[in-house]
């Protein structure tokens, strides 16, 4: 054997170590430069129900949230995933994560086998979950498309419409779902999630409205945030010439362009850019309720 072709061999037996899941300490750093968000009262603009697949019979979560940038600002949409394409989400995932050497090692600590290409970051994860998760997403990608055509509002609010919907979604880490993140659809579904789980969310819901969006993390934090390509006040980083605000997706009502200054100590933070994947299987019509139709809450 060549010793070129025994370096690559032993390459692709190394396990590389791994850390998962958001800082635990975000609740008191991200504080900071945001405030309070309050609970959402009153009358809800309804955006209507997202159900995969179309017609299915499936419990509904409701989603409710504050967006105080907009008029009207408390806003409603459900989301219902029959339970075997929610079960099977989750299975395609652990199926994948074996395929690749995942291990867990306890306290967020894993190894893996990263696939030629994907020696350097978690892109490839990213791009797997997402290419199984694009189909399952696309009627709630409907229903905020429907709500901005029908409000006839700008990509800059129908990005904070996105936005905060994603940040209102309840933070937990998944302790047990292989390299700590939750596909986006079971997000939606189960309604909670933590950082790089939920700016999956976002980073695909937005791509589907055609608003370009990049995932960034830091090593050093154990965080991942959103980067987003849109004129905003704050702080940016620069990929391939694109300035992308940083957007954090675990404090509720935190500006585009907001990040936390402690976050910037040691700055670390490098985009994770993947290519943004067709659905895995073939897509059903998204079901039409009617942005006036109230969804069931679960």
């Amino acid at each position: 054997m060549s010793a070129p072709r025994r370096a690559a061999l032993a390459a692709a037996m190394v396990l590389a170590l791994g850390s998962s899941g958001c800082c635990r300490i975000l609740s008191i750093i991200l504080e900071q430069g945001v405030e309070r968000e309050p609970s959402p009262t009153g009358p809800a603009t309804e955006l209507g129900l997202a159900a995969y697949p179309a017609g299915a019979s499936a419990p509904t979560t409701s989603h409710t949230w504050l967006d105080r940038y907009l008029k009207p600002d408390i806003y409603r949409v459900g989301y219902a995933l029959a339970p075997a394409e929610a079960a099977a989400v989750d299975g395609d995932l652990q199926t994948w994560s074996r395929k690749v050497g995942y291990e867990s090692e306890g306290k967020e600590r894993f190894r893996w086998r990263p696939p030629a290409g994907c020696e350097q970051g978690f892109a490839c994860v990213y791009q797997s979950i997402a290419a199984r998760n694009v189909a399952d997403l696309e009627p709630l990608v409907a229903r905020f498309r429907a709500r901005g055509r029908e409000a006839r509002l700008s990509t800059w609010d129908l990005t904070e419409l996105v936005v905060t919907f994603v940040q209102a979604i309840p933070y937990e880490i998944p302790e047990q779902e292989p390299f700590g993140v939750l596909p986006p659809a079971l997000v939606a579904s189960r309604r909670k999630g933590d950082c790089d789980s939920k700016a999956l969310l976002a980073h695909m819901i937005l791509h589907g409205l055609g608003v370009d969006t990049m995932m960034v993390g830091s090593s050093a934090h154990h965080h991942e945030m959103l980067g987003i390509a849109l004129p905003a006040q704050g702080t940016k980083f620069t990929y391939a010439g694109r300035d992308y605000a940083f957007t954090e997706m675990t404090a509720k009502g935190s500006p585009i362009g907001h990040i936390n200054p402690q976050l910037l100590s040691p700055d670390d933070w490098k985009a994770v850019p993947f290519t943004f994947p067709r659905a895995t299987a073939a897509a059903p019509a998204p079901a039409d309720t009617g942005a006036g139709k109230k969804p069931r809450k679960k």
